[in-house]
């Protein structure tokens, strides 16, 4: 009869230690049947114990936060698709389409150094977005060398899956190597080397974040085409709780044109965030060169949760200048949006976009609705 509380303690004890047992189902088979041979308990008792930890098996694995996977070091394996449908009147025909399908891996080679991988399948092609090695020197500094985000731009840097509504403004997209830049759509991104961190810490964090790079200026997944490197930089203060206000600077050189010759491509831009739940407000104004054309450009964003964690309105004004030496050339966009969180993983965005054109009005005024599910 002693092994009856013995066996209790064993049988208690799979329970809080139920991810090992989980490993080794086997294992717990045999105890128990030793104990029934043993008649220490009896096969009705063994097949409700059976029954509950195969509950507890499949809870542990709803909650599950880390997978393990079969590599050399371990890694960490997320990503996201966003499925978008757009009503345009400049499009042959609405409907919809896969945005973005994108795989990321990150991990650590050795202490202090750590890598990330970034590859985008949506969209019609595959594309190398983020090849990167990184060397933390301290908490303070941060070495990083590869293809990754230019350090520009608030908007720029924020990730797909955080904005807060479906489309970038388009000062943006015209001058931080995105769709409309003189270089190509680069998605923010070039290859170099740069160094970030914080400093100044306070009660809240930092007073400063700021980070420093230099690259080809050419874009992702190509070669420099010229022997000058382009400098990027950005510094942010954090005056007060909850607020952010910010600089960014880039200076460079591109090859566009016809024929291709190089050209300078610089860029400064101001930015202010200040988020508190329920509400939001941030902004931007860029200002930038393309060889001898001016170009400008900013936005104004609000956003509320209505409920919170669940719903929130936004609200974006938007404006765009392409040439300031031509009058009557800016673009106007308003839009107006709602997002719903189903929960961190997934959420819906619908955005009505009212576009104002100075120089020629168009009929070209957007719905767009855009589903993001991440893993």
């Amino acid at each position: 009869m002693k092994l009856i509380p013995v066996a209790a303690g064993l049988l208690a004890s799979m329970f809080v230690l139920s991810p090992v047992v989980f490993a080794a189902e086997s294992d717990v088979d045999r105890l128990l049947n030793f104990l029934i041979e043993k008649k220490v308990v009896n096969q009705e008792d063994a097949a409700v114990f059976r029954a509950d930890l195969a509950v507890k098996k499949q809870e542990e694995k709803e909650t599950q936060k880390e997978f393990g996977v079969i590599a050399g070091k371990p890694i960490k394996i997320s990503g996201y698709t966003q499925l978008r449908y757009r009503q345009d009147k400049t499009l042959n025909n609405d409907g919809f389409d896969l945005r973005r399908g994108r795989l990321d891996l990150r991990g650590e080679i050795a202490e202090r150094f750590d890598y990330r991988t970034q590859v985008e399948f949506g969209g019609g092609s595959v594309i190398l977005l983020d090849a990167i090695a990184g060397y933390k020197v301290n908490p303070s500094l941060k070495l990083a060398a590869g293809q990754t985000f230019i350090p520009f731009s608030l908007e720029n840097l924020t990730s797909n899956t955080k904005l807060e509504t479906i489309n970038r403004s388009q000062v943006v997209e015209a001058l931080a190597a995105r769709s409309n830049d003189v270089i190509g759509n680069q998605n923010g991104r070039d290859i170099g080397v740069q160094g970030s961190g914080s400093v100044l810490p306070n009660a809240d964090g930092y007073w400063l974040d700021y980070a420093l790079g230099v690259f080809n200026g050419s874009g992702i997944n190509t070669a420099d085409k010229n022997e000058q490197k382009d400098f990027a930089g950005r510094l942010v203060f954090h005056p007060f709780k909850d607020w952010a206000i910010g600089g960014s600077y880039y200076n460079g050189y591109g090859s566009w044109g016809t024929p291709i010759r190089k050209n300078d491509r610089d860029r400064i831009g101001a930015e202010f965030a200040y988020v508190r739940d329920p509400i939001s407000f941030k902004g931007e104004y860029i200002k930038g060169n393309d060889a001898s054309v001016n170009k400008e450009g900013g936005y104004l964003q609000a956003g509320y949760f209505f409920i919170p964690k669940k719903f929130q309105g936004v609200f974006k004004f938007d404006a765009y200048d392409p040439n300031t030496s031509v009058d009557t050339n800016e673009t106007l966009v308003y839009t107006l949006g709602g997002n719903w969180y189903f929960n961190k993983w997934a959420f819906l965005q619908v955005n009505q976009e009212i576009k104002d054109e100075q120089a020629k009005e168009r009929d070209n005024n957007t719905l767009t609705g855009q589903l993001t599910v991440q893993f």
